[in-house]
């Protein structure tokens, strides 16, 4: 076994799923569903068939499958909480089922209804959910190692303080999903797989802080990026740079005022407001219109260099200087000193309005 204990070999794996198969098996699993719907304690149900083996008597010590006790269509679990391996399909639980705190590693679900179930603090490593409506269900406290939601409906989970680690969640809908204190660490989704943009903030009677946003975006952002999802990927990076501007930059300015805090927070809305952090070129197509059209109605209101004093020849020396064009057919007379200033303003603006469109193409071009 590795990660503290949740996986097993081969030969593990394969007896904790075929228990359930063998002709006890099957009794002490639709027991198991019964119970589950009617809300009886299924410790009472496994209390008779949990296993009593002398390396499993230390009770500080973790539990194992003793290879010698894994007989061939033997059943025995290791505790009362020991539904590992079981696999149910198309089976509908009321709000009330027993779920929490149960030891669902390695179990399948196919097609079940977990409408509101509480399933807190519940062991999920290798679990798999296909298509499942787990709708407001509960995972508080619940987590695991390399847990599957497959095209499922998890609208309004809450998944407090749930440890969620090479989870996959292709093709789900996680709309509304509440993460205070969660972890999601190398998730996996595909073009299907719904989050919120702004995430839930409220569940119940909590409160997420927000500083625990930009990380929780964070993972989302590298989820699609991995997925290839770029456009997806650009999407979440926006917002979790806003995100972490609003929450953790400007908090730091609040308790730590100085120039150097203030200027971080300002740069990085500039940053922001310009270039969409780098993924938003239309922005900066916009940005430019906007300055080369202000410059033409500065050149229009004080006389441009032309002869025609119009706004087209106006609009024309303002693009050209923008774009840093240079082609010396207008300009401004030396006595002009203060409208050469502006137009070289311009150009600056320009080249860097420019350069910077360029590095953001760059980098979605090379990314794509």
């Amino acid at each position: 076994m590795d990660r503290e204990g949740f996986e097993f070999d081969l030969v593990t794996k394969r007896f904790i799923e075929n228990r359930w198969e063998t002709e006890l098996g099957k009794v002490v699993r639709k027991k198991i569903i019964e119970g589950l719907k009617n809300s009886v304690e299924i410790r009472a149900i496994l209390d008779d068939y949990v296993l009593e083996h002398p390396d499993n008597q230390d009770p500080y010590s973790h539990p194992y499958y003793p290879k010698d006790a894994m007989k061939e269509n033997s059943f025995w679990v290791l505790t009362q909480d020991d539904l590992r391996g079981i696999r149910l399909n198309n089976e509908e639980f009321p709000k009330n089922s027993s779920f929490e705190k149960k030891d669902l590693n390695y179990a399948r679900f196919y097609n079940c209804k977990f409408n509101g179930t509480n399933l807190e603090s519940t062991s999920l490593t290798h679990t798999v959910f296909d298509k499942c409506n787990l709708e407001n269900a509960i995972f508080a406290g619940s987590g695991g190692y390399e847990t599957r939601f497959l095209n499922c409906n998890l609208r309004n989970v809450c998944f407090w303080d749930a440890g969620l680690i090479d989870t996959d969640f292709s093709g789900s809908d996680l709309s509304n999903a509440y993460f205070e204190s969660a972890i999601l660490s190398n998730i996996k989704v595909n073009y299907l797989t719904i989050f919120d943009r702004k995430l839930n903030s409220i569940w119940e009677t909590r409160k997420m802080p927000a500083n625990q946003k930009p990380e929780l975006l964070k993972s989302i952002r590298i989820a699609y990026g991995k997925a290839e999802l770029w456009s997806l990927s650009d999407q979440y990076f926006h917002i979790e740079r806003s995100s972490n501007r609003k929450n953790i930059i400007w908090n730091k300015y609040k308790n730590n005022k100085g120039l150097a805090t203030l200027w971080e927070w300002l740069s990085d809305w500039i940053w922001g407001i310009i270039t969409g952090y780098g993924v938003k070129p239309s922005r900066m197509l916009l940005i430019g219109l906007f300055v080369s059209l202000t410059f033409s109605l500065i050149y229009y209101i004080v006389g441009n260099p032309g002869t025609d004093h119009g706004f087209a020849t106006s609009l024309y020396y303002s693009l050209t200087t923008f774009a840093t064009l240079g082609y010396g057919d207008l300009h401004y007379t030396e006595v002009q000193w203060i409208l050469r200033l502006v137009s070289t303003l311009e150009a600056v603006t320009g080249a860097i309005v420019i350069a910077a469109f360029v590095a953001v193409m760059a980098r979605k071009v090379i990314k794509h």
